[in-house]
């Protein structure tokens, strides 16, 4: 586990904006890049610090005999290497804006089972020669806090914690993730937990945690958590259907997580006002349905 600090000067009533993301599968034929893509643009133009929480990369190699169907690039050996360069190609545009990549369990495993660590590469590409931004890497789970100081001092005026954690086990067809939030809430101290990989989406609104402040206040600490989905999209062709599909459910639409926090001062004290949701997408085509017309002849 990292902890990242991100600082920003104090000025009220300006917002620090983020996008949080996860669950790409950059590579993948279902990877659904239009989608994507506009929602980077959509941060881009918004002026909105993109984070990206595990599995940027889908990295089915051979090895993977049930998921290689179409995974593999003709004419290329270097198949790690051809993922590396179309993302780094993909991202170019935005590496101003992407201040944190975490690792998800596809990364991991190609670091387990081919010693590769591709999402290290991938920022290290992303942050060769950029002197404006330098792009964080981070580990399967991670603490993001972020500080806002006072003009001409040190001390830290106010903040906000964000705990990472990429996610673990299989769908969540009933719960869509609920058991993973109540045990990451109830041991972390955090003011938003954020999770990815099941693919669902969803925000829970509040879970107040009872504290003693330094000035001996007993007061209750709001805390909220958000589940980001994929951008991999749910259909697949019939000799291999998906997770999700086998087990009479589907995953939630592209989408990302957006939050804003923004300082403001209330009786000479910095209070941050924070708004979490999720932008996700309204329809996304799959599909059509196959019909045919079988005429019975009468007996």
């Amino acid at each position: 586990m990292k902890a990242f600090e991100f600082i920003s000067p104090l000025q009220a009533g300006i917002p620090t904006k983020l996008g949080l993301f996860s669950d790409i599968h950059f590579d993948s034929p279902d990877c659904d890049k239009e989608t994507f893509k506009a929602h980077l643009d959509y941060c881009l133009k918004d002026q909105r610090y993109v984070l990206v929480g595990g599995d940027f990369f889908d990295a089915i190699l051979l090895k993977d005999q049930k998921r290689a169907v179409n995974h593999i690039v003709e004419g290329r050996d270097n198949q790690l290497n051809v993922k590396l360069e179309e993302a780094a190609h993909f991202l170019d545009p935005y590496k101003n804006i992407i201040i944190f990549f975490g690792r998800g369990n596809h990364e991991e495993s190609v670091m387990k089972y081919n010693g590769l660590d591709l999402l290290q590469m991938l920022t290290s590409l992303l942050n060769a020669g950029n002197k404006k931004n330098q792009i964080q890497y981070g580990n399967y789970s991670n603490f993001l806090r972020f500080e806002w100081i006072k003009p001409k001092h040190t001390g830290i005026a106010a903040h906000y914690d964000i705990y990472q954690h990429h996610g673990a086990g299989a769908n969540s067809p009933v719960t869509k993730g609920m058991i993973d939030f109540n045990r990451l809430l109830h041991g972390v101290d955090a003011d938003l937990v954020w999770c990815g990989h099941k693919h669902n989406s969803l925000v829970l609104g509040a879970d107040p945690l009872m504290q003693v402040s330094k000035n001996g206040d007993v007061i209750l600490k709001n805390r909220q958590a958000i589940m980001t989905p994929s951008y991999q999209k749910s259909a697949t062709v019939d000799y291999n259907i998906n997770f999700a599909e086998r087990f009479y459910t589907h995953q939630s639409l592209p989408g990302f997580g957006e939050v804003t926090i923004t300082p403001q001062y209330e009786d000479k004290k910095v209070i941050l006002q924070k708004d979490i949701k999720l932008n996700v997408n309204p329809s996304l085509f799959v599909g059509k349905t196959v019909s045919q017309k079988l005429k019975l002849r009468q007996r």
